[in-house]
């Protein structure tokens, strides 16, 4: 497998100038020096374009094709180019080639989805692996065998997957797809803009895959002198955290989460169709009507978006934002937030990588995911929230981290 020769992670906290820092770089470096920024959110892409004027940024469009096509021309013609990270998703082989003959250097504001569950049955994989394929027991991989090249069928998706090594068996009974590590390694320079990256899905998939990297920071004082920087001694936003963000502690309504895993996913499953759910209802209804008296334009609150019309209510229903929201700035006004779910890693995830000697943070991913969330709000700002955590978990692990005694494992 081959390995990215230069990937930095720059790691610092929400708002530190991480963005600011990249444009700069961009701003500064060679003309020459060819650029894909990946970004989630389409009001970061203005953001690119407006402010590095001399890269003459290029957005992939719908014109006589699809946006696939529009940016394999984009970057086949040289251009610096931002894009989403689901455009990016597709990348295929003629993409990697071109990224990798003109030697683009990737920036990517946020990590991205570089794991997830393939939907199959017991019985179709025993096929597979009966037929079409075999399993590299060491790396977990399944390589589709060559006499099958030509095959056509049911599992055509499956194929070309395995071909582009995406396709790994989790625990003897569950495929996964792993991004293909070779799109990385088509860029001269890698630079991933986020926080706490080593407690990450996007860390223990580079550790599987042997991706070297080193850790950035940010140094400076405005959006003019941001930069990047080597110096641990890094740029620290002076927010009093502690006076700034306000967790409700209401016994009443924070009795639902008592329990260790109350509000996960699996909690949500089994009590879809019971009472407790009403009873968590009633307990946003009242934290936002009563306990903080909000206004709808001051709210923000999520939970799994399968229940999410279970859960909504008068006054605050259109402030939900998905759990996984990063790196946009539209609700940096929104001062009452509640956030409704207990983390826990996939546990088909969890055990594939532990199962390849990558060591799993539960704890800390479950407080990256949401700081990440939280920092959607005016907190970003250096302002006042309020938030309601019913888990008892996630309230203690936020806690923890503002009175700065959370270490990562």
């Amino acid at each position: 497998m081959c390995n990215i020769v230069k990937t930095h992670i720059v790691d610092c906290i929400m708002g530190s100038g991480k963005s600011s820092a990249a444009i700069n770089y961009i701003n500064q470096s060679d003309p020459e020096k060819k650029f894909l920024v990946i970004t989630p959110y389409l009001d970061e892409i203005q953001r690119y374009k407006q402010m590095c004027h001399s890269k003459h940024f290029k957005e992939p469009m719908y014109n006589s094709g699809t946006k696939l096509d529009n940016i394999k021309e984009l970057i086949r013609n040289g251009n610096n180019v931002v894009s989403t990270h689901a455009l990016f998703h597709r990348f295929d082989k003629d993409l990697i080639s071109s990224c990798e003959t003109l030697g683009y250097t990737l920036i990517m504001d946020e990590v991205t989805d570089v794991v997830d569950e393939y939907p199959i049955s017991n019985d179709d994989i025993e096929n597979l692996l009966n037929n079409y394929c075999t399993l590299n027991e060491i790396t977990g991989r399944i390589i589709w065998k060559e006499e099958w090249q030509n095959y056509e069928g049911k599992f055509s998706d499956i194929k070309e997957m395995c071909n582009s090594g995406s396709v790994v068996l989790a625990r003897g009974h569950m495929l996964l797809w792993l991004f293909p590590v070779e799109v990385f390694n088509a860029f001269e320079e890698v630079y991933i803009l986020t926080y706490m990256f080593s407690s990450q899905i996007q860390c223990y998939y580079y550790n599987y895959c042997n991706v070297p990297y080193d850790y950035l920071y940010i140094s400076g004082d405005n959006i003019n002198n941001y930069s990047f920087t080597s110096n641990v001694s890094i740029n620290k936003i002076d927010y009093d955290f502690k006076n700034l963000i306000h967790i409700v502690d209401h016994e009443k309504l924070n009795i639902i989460g008592k329990d260790n895993h109350s509000l996960s996913k699996s909690w949500y499953v089994n009590n879809s169709k019971t009472a407790i759910m009403k009873k968590l209802k009633n307990n946003i209804v009242n934290y936002f009507h009563n306990i903080v008296s909000s206004s709808s334009n001051d709210t923000l609150w999520t939970t799994f978006k399968d229940y999410k019309a279970q859960l909504s209510g008068k006054g605050y229903t259109k402030g939900f934002l998905p759990i996984n929201a990063r790196a946009t700035n539209l609700y940096k006004e929104r001062t009452c937030l509640a956030y409704l779910v207990n983390i826990y890693f996939n546990p088909m995830i969890k055990g594939f990588f532990q199962d390849h000697d990558v060591p799993i943070d539960e704890d800390g991913y479950a407080l990256s995911e949401m700081l990440q969330w939280i920092w959607r709000s005016a907190i970003r700002e250096g302002k006042e929230i309020w938030i309601y955590i019913p888990s008892s978990r996630m309230r203690t692990l936020l806690k923890t981290w503002i009175d700065g005694s959370f270490s990562l494992s």
